[in-house]
């Protein structure tokens, strides 16, 4: 009976659901597959199980683990994907498929074209026809980050090992080679037309590589597509002695189509799609990279690793499975200096298990959060807002009780000046829902507008679906959001793109996600022209006013006491500096309110550090002094000159 190997790939919200299962639903799963059939589990992870099973077809196959899988999970609304290859060839060619499979993660459409590929190879060879398949050539679109590398070395190797492409030099190991391709413009760290073909005609690298992977992301505006379309007709010449792997960016399906239409006027050509990652493939990668090593890992530690990969999401640049790689190590790393620290005290070295209590100053510091009511009580000048705020939870719960009534939409902007508190507002916001059951997870993304929109045509709604996608259940706060849409006839579509795919998003996730969009009053009522159906998506507005003097003196002096010792002459001299700001200057469209204060704090307290250092010593106190010297500093204490008489008089007190 013909053996085949069968991946088991489960959806996104399935895994993230059974992802402390640490792949023993696998277990199960392979008692329910052999008792139907000859079967063993080859490796079990978050998003996906290897079977080998023993089945007469590839439909019969996958008929058993369908079946086996209803019964285990009798109330799943969808089955899992199966990828499935046929297992009866030699050992290289089975070790190959199998390595694969077992060690990818999220290249679905990869999979299912090396299955292909695996059972069509034989029939082409028996017909002597495999020079058809050396003519094959791919388009890869995948984010930098997410992997085109791996996957040219995988496809290389398999090609190589099927005998579709030629055996190379003797002890040569690349058999691949990669670069990013120039345009007429010049682009740092790309090579040019000219010089690919160079290199293409060498025969010694005729002898070195059989699969080239380029870049064309310099290619992707319009007014460079002439320029692709003659650098493909150099490469007609070299089909057979080599296959080109081209690379994208993950674009939406029209601009996909144009880029896939220029390559296959000149070219055979075969697309793969690998969509942005999803945060269980970046947890698999994680995952499996700590466990290279010979600590054990506790479930717990998942909750800090998901939380540690959305702050690094929140500032709009992540780089794919490198920062994975950065957080396993950053987390191994963390753990080890923990450890040193013990052994410093003279304890003996613990056993080598990592879990979540030992990482969690990743995150916070390792302190314990305040529940959101007691954040939000606790800021200076945020009485309407906190009531406003408390206004929306009820609704919002009573609704919730309620199934006569229709859940309101909770989707928000705010308005105001800099440093008013808005972002703060907006996270306590996310950990009040998350408490009062209204969010699943209440996790908070940062982003400006400018974030969501991409370099390349195509690209903007797959980035700005993305970020959403990432943002589901938690806060998606959108600063400077006016970005998007100016409102002044000057051509943003790509800011266009990106609202409609967040109209799109609020909708069809209204219940389930809470996006903030914040700016200056005027530029946000602007940016509500941008999209017909913005403003009714976002229905709650609130403003955030101008911190007075008194208040602005009151978070100063928060920011003092909570982390230093003072001398009771700073109150006086804080108070006195705060009180001769002037009307102007603090209306001032560029004063940034509560992050006036913070930076004025910091030099405070840098200037205290500084003359402590120089007097050999570690504590110190903040002095009247520290204080001046940092407010007579050009940013504290000039004026503005465009706004006409602003700034503010030193009190001689």
């Amino acid at each position: 009976m013909p053996l085949f190997l069968v991946r088991i790939c489960t959806d996104h919200d399935f895994s993230s659901e059974h992802m402390k299962e640490l792949g023993n639903q696998w277990t199960e799963l392979e008692g329910r597959i052999a008792a139907r059939t000859e079967a063993e589990r080859l490796i079990g992870r978050f998003t996906f199980g290897c079977f080998r099973v023993k089945a007469e077809t590839k439909e019969k196959c996958a008929g058993i683990v369908c079946e086996a899988w209803r019964d285990q999970y009798p109330d799943s609304t969808s089955l899992p994907e199966l990828v499935i290859t046929g297992f009866e060839r030699d050992e290289d060619e089975n070790n190959t498929v199998r390595q694969i499979n077992n060690g990818l993660y999220g290249v679905q459409e990869y999979l299912r074209l090396i299955s292909e590929l695996s059972d069509t190879i034989p029939i082409l060879a028996e017909r002597d026809a495999l020079e058809a398949l050396r003519k094959q050539n791919y388009l890869f679109a995948v984010d930098r980050g997410c992997g085109f590398t791996t996957l040219l070395s995988s496809m290389g190797h398999f090609l190589r090992t099927f005998g579709v492409l030629g055996e190379l030099a003797e002890g040569e190991k690349a058999y691949y080679y990669e670069t990013t391709v120039q345009t007429a413009s010049e682009e740092e760290g790309a090579i040019s037309i000219k010089d690919i073909i160079s290199f293409l005609r060498d025969e010694e690298n005729e002898k070195s590589y059989n699969i080239i992977g380029l870049d064309l992301a310099n290619f992707l505006e319009a007014r460079k597509f002439d320029e692709l379309r003659t650098f493909l007709k150099h490469l007609e010449r070299f089909q057979g002695k080599y296959v080109f792997a081209f690379r994208t960016p993950f674009l939406e399906k029209r601009a996909m189509d144009e880029i896939e239409d220029i390559l296959s006027d000149a070219l055979l050509i075969r697309s793969v799609k690998v969509p942005p990652l999803h945060d269980c493939v970046l947890m698999e990668e994680i995952w499996n990279k700590m466990n290279e090593t010979d600590y054990a890992i506790k479930t717990d530690v998942l909750d800090v690793l998901l939380d540690k990969i959305h702050l690094e999401k929140t500032d709009g640049r992540f780089y794919g499975f490198k920062t994975a790689h950065k957080i396993a190590y950053e987390t191994i790393l963390k753990e080890s200096a923990s450890e040193e620290k013990k052994v410093a005290r003279g304890e003996e070295l613990p056993d080598p298990v990592i879990c979540g209590a030992d990482v969690a100053g990743m995150i916070n510091g390792g302190k314990k959060e305040k529940t959101g009511y007691d954040a939000l009580e606790e800021m200076i000048g945020m009485e309407k807002i906190t009531a406003r705020v408390r206004e929306i939870i009820a609704q919002v719960k009573i609704s919730m009780k309620n199934e006569k009534l229709d859940r309101p939409c909770i989707h928000m902007r705010f308005t105001g000046s800099p440093g008013t508190g808005k972002t703060t507002v907006a996270r306590v916001i996310g950990q009040i829902m998350r408490e009062e059951g209204i969010l699943r997870k209440g996790g908070f993304f940062e982003y400006t507008g400018r974030d969501l929109v991409a370099e390349y045509v195509g690209q903007t709604a797959v980035k700005t679906a993305s970020i959403c996608r990432d943002s589901y259940g938690s806060v998606l706060f959108i600063d400077e959001a006016y970005s998007l849409y100016d409102g002044e006839g000057r051509n943003n579509d790509f800011g266009k793109e990106a609202l409609t795919t967040l109209v799109s998003e609020m909708e069809n996730h209204r219940d389930d996600m809470l996006i903030v969009m914040a700016g200056y009053t005027d530029d946000m009522e602007t940016l509500m022209k941008g999209n017909v159906g913005l403003r009714s998506r976002m229905p709650i507005l609130i403003d955030f006013p101008n911190y007075s003097r008194e208040q602005l003196y009151e978070i100063f002096m928060l920011m003092v006491r909570k982390h230093f010792e003072y001398a009771p002459e700073l109150e006086g001299a804080a108070k006195d500096y705060f009180m001769s700001l002037s009307d102007g200057y603090m209306e001032a469209r560029e004063f940034s309110n509560a992050r006036f204060v913070r930076n004025l704090y910091e030099r405070t307290w840098s200037k205290a550090a500084l003359r402590a250092s120089l007097a050999g010593q570690e504590n110190f106190v903040i002095l009247r002094d520290d204080f001046t010297a940092a407010s007579m500093e050009k940013e504290f204490s000039e004026k503005i000159e465009s706004r006409g008489t602003i700034g503010f008089v030193r009190s001689k007190g």
